[in-house]
């Protein structure tokens, strides 16, 4: 039991009024949620955005140049027969293997990333600082095991989605704080984590989590279109070599734009899960912060942001 005088765990609606408003990452209110994110992206939008440009941007450039210039059928070919349709467009075997493995490559490294932006996320929250070193070593040495259960996670949507749809569905808002559980809770399974936390709440959680899929979807979806309608344009105005370079610009150029929603959606899971984390248990950005150093914190103490001292 918290000695935290704002601690009530018998009150589990929204809003709580445990907190004063002083926190960065813990809300209770919906409308404290969205401010608390956007002042994440306004605080460290230049050192996410960078481990992100690193690990994240960078990785899924040269995966898309790949599959574009070296996946890709070099002519237009129309055929009837599905036999012939896999001879004629197959990119071979020496192909397909180096495209899988660089497909498992780039989810380790993005994984990693979006561990280290997280983490630098919290300590800059909690006014702290991690270099850009520091931020990826901590990403890359939690990715390890991270990397499954993202496997896991991958698995688990493609069969929801391809099972019944709804069931996909489910398993992309019951998983969707598997990086800020994986960062902040390094002895659980993120997995199973981000399933009990999004259910602690499910629907103000969903609620959540839904503005922030249609936020990813909707600027996937615009970005890539564009790409598309600029790599059809060069392909049809230039020569094949001159609209495979501009190609691989233009793809250059739509993963810098995604940058932009990216940094905002982790904002918005690191604080969904500081918001899901405050129903149940007395955390602030200073012991969230510390959880993912490794220091031992049993509980915030009061003091701390978001949890003041008595008689302030």
């Amino acid at each position: 039991m918290s000695d935290d005088p704002y601690w009530n765990p018998g009150r589990t609606g929204e809003p709580s009024g445990r907190f004063n408003g002083g926190d960065p990452l813990v809300t209770d209110t919906f409308e404290g949620w969205w401010h608390a994110s956007m002042d994440v992206v306004q605080r460290s939008w230049r050192t996410v955005g960078l481990i992100l440009l690193i690990g994240v941007v960078l990785p899924r450039w040269i995966l898309g140049a790949f599959n574009n210039n070296v996946r890709a059928p070099e002519s237009d070919v129309v055929v009837t027969d599905w036999g012939a349709w896999v001879r004629e467009y197959s990119p071979g075997a020496a192909a397909g293997v180096i495209g899988a493995i660089l497909t498992l490559a780039v989810l380790y490294v993005a994984g990693s990333a979006a561990l280290a932006a997280v983490r630098t996320a919290a300590a800059e929250a909690a006014g702290g600082f991690l270099a850009l070193g520091e931020a990826f070593s901590f990403g890359f040495k939690r990715g390890r095991r991270f990397f499954l259960w993202l496997l896991l996670a991958w698995l688990t949507v493609s069969v929801g989605l391809v099972l019944c749809v709804l069931p996909g569905l489910w398993a992309i808002f019951a998983l969707s704080l598997m990086a800020p559980a994986a960062v902040f809770e390094a002895r659980r399974s993120p997995y199973a984590r981000s399933i009990r936390l999004t259910h602690s709440a499910f629907w103000p959680a969903l609620g959540r989590i839904v503005i922030v899929v249609l936020v990813a979807v909707a600027a996937n979806v615009v970005i890539a279109l564009a790409g598309l309608l600029l790599a059809g344009v060069w392909h049809a105005l230039f020569a094949p070599w001159l609209a495979a370079v501009l190609t691989v610009l233009t793809e250059a150029i739509m993963s810098l734009l995604l940058l932009v929603p990216m940094i905002w959606i982790l904002a918005a899971s690191l604080c969904t899960y500081a918001w899901l984390r405050g129903r149940a248990e007395p955390v602030s950005s200073t012991s969230l912060s510390a959880e993912a150093s490794g220091t031992a914190v049993d509980s915030a103490d009061p003091g701390e942001p978001g949890h003041p001292a008595p008689g302030r």
